[in-house]
Parts: structure tokens; sequence; C-alpha cells
């Protein structure tokens, strides 16, 4: 018998693992991404912050991580369907805003076959979103409206997130990984 009975018409909450992961939290990660060039199957990183992106129709986290390295744990939430979509990310810079993005971007890197030579890599912008963005840290919480997002992707399904806000970018690069390559767990706050 139970002692406590759901109120009729009274849905049930669905619980999302990745959402508002307390900070000195652990998460295991185990994707090919971040071991393409290490011997190791896992890497376990302890949350330090994160960003939290919302706005009517769209929920998104920016995990940041550390361990010897810092990485970031995208987690797309739609709120139509419940389901999510998982990305790492790099963060790669920040720049100050000295002219509007376009709709594409091309980025150099390090060939990693030939030493001394470069790669480009171009990206098609696939969206914008306006979105209110409250900054997650252990001794504080701050709120910060008007922050756009602009997404891109790569022909090879590279992602490139910008944010924008007041007059500085800051770009972060990713792939998608599987939720099977992820493992959270969350520190109990007493």
């Amino acid at each position: 018998m139970r002692l406590f009975k759901k109120k009729r018409g009274e849905k049930e909450q669905p619980r999302y693992e990745f959402s508002d992961i307390p900070i000195g939290s652990m998460i295991e990660m185990s994707d090919t991404v971040t071991f393409d060039l290490e011997d190791k199957v896992a890497q376990t990183y302890s949350v330090k912050a994160y960003k939290k992106y919302e706005v009517e129709g769209f929920l998104r986290y920016m995990y940041q991580l550390e361990n010897s390295e810092e990485v970031i744990l995208g987690v797309d939430f739609d709120p139509n369907t419940g389901e999510y979509d998982l990305g790492r990310f790099v963060w790669s810079s920040e720049e100050e805003f000295t002219e509007p993005l376009g709709d594409t971007i091309v980025m150099d890197f390090d060939d990693p076959e030939k030493e001394g030579e470069t790669i480009q890599v171009e990206y098609y912008r696939s969206k914008i979103i306006n979105t209110k963005m409250t900054l997650v840290e252990a001794e504080t919480t701050e709120e910060y409206d008007d922050v756009e997002l602009h997404e891109y992707e790569s022909e090879d399904g590279e992602l490139l997130t910008v944010e924008l806000w007041n007059s500085w970018f800051t770009f972060f690069l990713g792939e998608v990984i599987d939720r099977a390559d992820v493992e959270v767990y969350p520190v109990k706050n007493e």
C-alpha cells in the first residue's frame, strides 16, 4: 500500500540525469573522440561549472569538466519529445566582437599527418538561437539575458557553436557522442 497517492490528472515529472548536474560530480567519458589518440578506455572528469541556456522550446547545458585537461560536455534537450543529444566540445577561443558572423566560418587546424601544414574546415550555419544563459559555478550563480548561440556544422558532421554575449564571441568545437559513452556520478548535496 502506498502512503502517498498521485492526485488525479497529475503527471509524473520526467527525471533527466543530465540536467543541473551538481558541481563536484564525476562524469566518466569513453567516447572515441576523447580516446582516439590515447590508450585508455575511459577517463573521469569533475564538473567544475556549467552554463544553462534556455528559451521556450530549447534547453542546453554546457558542462565544464576537468582533470588534467578541460573538456565540455554539451547536452541538448528536446522538451517536446524528452529526447536529448550529447556532444563533446573543447573551448577554442574567445574574441572581441568586431564584425557580425557570416553564414560560413573557415578554420585552420594543424595537419596531424603532415608536420607544418594545415587543414581548412568550413562550417555552415544552421541556426541562431536567442536565449537566456545561467552560469553556475561553485560559489555563484549568475544570469545573463540576450545571449546568441550560432550553430554551425561541417560536411563531416563536426560541430561549431559560437556564443555571443555583450561584445565577446566564445568558440566551442565539438563532435556528437553516444549516450552509452557517458556515465554520470552526481555528488550528494547534504
